[in-house]
């Protein structure tokens, strides 16, 4: 919620709990508390809407260790059901009110973080004076409403801390409780539709930048019969308009990704002869194209790359950090039409992709057991090397199948590993234990270095994916970049281009915009070579003609700068 709707929904409150609920912000303990047995009651029927404990309101999962929160669950009329605080200041919190069966209705606790949550179903934060009652003006307090699968408010879930803490902390918490409302309503909407295949659709906002994610049910035949939007406000997308009766493959401008395995299948299991097509040649233009053209040998790798991909071998893309691999992925799907919505990715090296790659390789081998129409399941998983010791188990299981069995699917999917690793690297580092290795290596792409291409055409390709409008090279400056031998390979060059534009005029690259690893250090005790006319002019054009800038790019003092630029006869341009 914008500020001003904040402080209007407050200020609203606040007039209410004067004039309507005739209460006093004097009021040193106000908050009631209900009986043991009310309380059990009530925390029996939120378990029973929710069908048991769930771990998205887990204190251990959202409290931190030797956090000063306290976090509470309410129901639906603002009662605490559940109250966890923080060793050594239970006392504390409890004096307040911020304890199992306390009432947090606005008639009877004034202006409050759960009340305002209930009322405006949104995430927002009641702090400090923002609180009707005086008591309450040293807390702040975080909350998010907890809805069920059919989007019906059941409670609330409020972290409370100090009021003076940073605003970065306040942001903090509301980030905490809005992710757990949503994964708690996730987790309700699976469970109430267990027995049909499930989804997440997500579109994009290019303007504003906002993402908006809905959940969605499928029957039998893969025609969607429900659908939830996890965003609170009154936002209307238009590609999350009409879901419901639409087929999932038929949903356009979204990103799609299912959860099965259902009950019954959405669409009939048929047994299709793999009769890979494939062209003869990579179209120009493409950007399988545009790499070939870097040289190494790349066009024979790509050859034998696009081949396997077409016959569905899982396919490992290795090599020396930064040599591209995870473009050479896509490219290989671009080049094939494999692209899709549809398609999975997943970064062994990032948090939580553990239990990520359980539910990746159920929905590949879902979607190839029952493929929804046109659509070929791809999987590309970066940094296999990552891997933890349960997520290789679970990989080496999904791959060790009979090679006939995996081809006999109905839609056999294309695997894409990836490692920043060569394959001896890979070999010898003993990460990845040999049994599941070579189920990864069952065919191995190895990328070159950038040291083994033409460097030029690399510059060239580097240039047209980084940068949106054209950026001028001087020749001196390219003859740099030609001759380096990038250990980094594409990403340093990548950033070594970013640093000489940003440091530059933004047009224009000169040899006075590139980072001084990359000149040729000079020998010591041998003296310097005078400045030419052409560093000169470089310097002055990064620079703007800003001539103290320009001055220190080349190591002299203003004065000179000016006599030189007068000996030379040069002109600030128009």
């Amino acid at each position: 919620m914008d500020k001003s709707s904040v402080e209007n929904l407050l200020r609203s409150s606040k007039d209410r709990s004067r004039s309507k609920h005739n209460l006093s912000s004097n009021a040193k303990s106000p908050i009631l508390r209900l009986q043991a047995d009310e309380i059990a009651y009530r925390n029996e029927k939120f378990l029973d809407q929710i069908g048991g404990a769930v771990s998205e309101v887990d204190n251990s999962a959202l409290l931190p260790s030797r956090s000063k929160y306290c976090l509470l669950i309410s129901d639906a009329d603002g009662i605490v059901i559940e109250s966890y605080a923080p060793e050594g200041l239970e006392a504390e919190f409890q004096r307040s009110g911020l304890v199992q069966g306390g009432i947090w209705d606005e008639r009877v606790a004034g202006t409050n973080g759960i009340s305002m949550a209930l009322e405006s179903g949104r995430v927002l934060t009641v702090l400090g004076e923002d609180h009707f009652y005086n008591c309450f003006h040293g807390f702040s307090c975080s909350s998010a409403p907890l809805t069920d699968a059919e989007n019906n408010l059941i409670g609330t879930i409020t972290l409370v801390g100090s009021a003076s803490r940073r605003q970065e902390e306040y942001a903090l918490c509301e980030q905490v409780v809005r992710r757990a409302s949503r994964q708690f309503q996730t987790r309700l909407f699976r469970n109430f539709h267990a027995d049909k295949l499930t989804g997440r659709v997500l579109s994009r906002d290019h303007k504003t930048r906002r993402s908006f994610e809905a959940l969605v049910a499928c029957d039998e035949d893969g025609t969607v019969i429900s659908h939830l939007p996890l965003w609170r406000d009154r936002a209307r997308p238009p590609e999350h308009q009409n879901l419901a009766g639409q087929h999932i493959s038929d949903l356009k401008d979204l990103e799609i990704t299912l959860r099965g395995p259902a009950t019954v299948p959405p669409r009939r299991r048929v047994v299709q002869s793999l009769t890979p097509q494939i062209s003869a040649r990579v179209e120009k233009g493409t950007k399988l194209a545009r790499f070939i053209s870097e040289g190494g040998g790349l066009a024979v790798l790509a050859d034998r790359a696009r081949k396997l991909v077409a016959h569905r071998i899982p396919l490992l893309i290795c090599g020396q950090p930064g040599v591209g691999t995870e473009l050479f992925a896509r490219a290989l799907l671009e080049e094939q039409s494999l692209m899709s919505p549809m398609g999975l990715t997943l970064d062994a090296a990032q948090n939580g992709a553990e239990d990520s790659l359980t539910e990746v390789l159920t929905s590949l081998d879902f979607l190839s057991q029952y493929p929804l129409d046109n659509v070929v399941p791809t999987l590309i998983l970066r940094n296999v090397q990552a891997l933890s010791g349960h997520a290789q188990s679970t990989l080496e299981q999904f791959l060790d199948v009979d090679p006939m069995a995996a081809q006999s699917k109905a839609e056999p999917p294309v695997v894409l590993f990836t490692a920043d690793r060569t394959w001896a690297e890979l070999e010898n580092e003993n990460k990845i234990p040999q049994s599941l290795l070579y189920l990864l290596g069952q065919s191995v792409v190895e990328l070159p270095p950038i040291a083994a291409r033409d460097a030029e055409t690399v510059l060239e390709n580097v240039l047209a994916e980084g940068f949106a409008t054209p950026v001028e090279i001087a020749d001196n400056a390219r003859d740099v970049l030609i001759a380096y031998p990038w250990p980094g390979n594409r990403r340093e060059m990548q950033s070594v281009l970013r640093e000489a534009v940003i440091c530059g005029n933004g047009q224009r690259i000169n040899v006075t915009d590139l980072p001084a690893r990359l000149l040729t250090p000079r020998e010591e005790n041998t003296k310097a070579p005078a400045p030419t006319r052409a560093s000169l002019k470089d310097a002055l054009d990064s620079t703007n003609w800003n001539v103290s800038k320009a001055a220190r790019l080349l190591g002299k003092s203003r004065a000179t700068v000016n006599r030189w630029i007068a000996s030379e006869g040069l002109q600030r341009p128009e």
